[in-house]
């Protein structure tokens, strides 16, 4: 009887290089974690989010995740940069109350540096309002969100879009129009980098 010749099993891990998942300039280009590539190029492009608390040591942030495409390998370094953010469900419906109307809305804009950016927000009024006034504080919302785009680079607009400057601007805008309890910026999103 011959003995059947035993395949020679290749650990694909030990394969693997760890790259360091490096944050944007923003950050501080903050270490926030590792992932494993056969290649460099496997590693490119890859998506992966990190809470904006962590990011930027602020616990009032823990509510909001930021999206980060890995973009460059330099050595053992993934570079990366922001594509997106959004809320967490669960903070969000803490904030909606019943007898209050709840205005969202919903906006492609395009930056100063050409990126198309798909905005949805949120405003909660408080009280109950009628149509037209909902129907002008969504308006309002578009008007403020599309404006703010058209000044700003991507980056600088994400940015702002995180840290609530554009929440604040939407708040200022509109406060006038109906009784307003909060502005939040529910999720953003690059649709289209700019062809460089």
């Amino acid at each position: 009887m011959v003995a059947k010749k035993k395949k020679k099993t290749v650990d694909k891990w030990k394969r693997k290089k760890w790259f360091k998942i490096v944050a944007p300039k923003l950050f501080n280009e903050l270490v926030i974690g590792e992932t494993p590539a056969e290649k460099e190029a496997q590693a490119m492009n890859r998506v992966v989010e990190a809470s904006l608390a962590d990011l930027t040591g602020q616990r009032k942030f823990r509510h909001i995740t930021v999206r980060l495409r890995i973009t460059n390998i330099t050595n053992d370094k993934a570079i990366t940069r922001t594509i997106g953010c959004k809320v967490d469900n669960s903070y969000l419906k803490r904030m909606v109350r019943r007898r209050r109307t709840k205005v969202e809305n919903v906006t492609v804009v395009e930056t100063a540096d050409k990126n198309k950016v798909k905005v949805s927000a949120v405003t909660i009024c408080g009280t109950r309002v009628e149509k037209a006034k909902e129907k002008a504080v969504r308006k309002a919302m578009g008007e403020v969100i599309s404006a703010e785009a058209k000044k700003a680079k991507f980056d600088i607009f994400m940015q702002q879009l995180m840290f609530g400057n554009i929440s604040t601007k939407i708040f200022n805008s509109i406060k006038n129009i109906a009784p307003i309890q909060r502005v939040e910026i529910v999720k953003a999103n690059l649709l289209e980098e700019a062809k460089r």
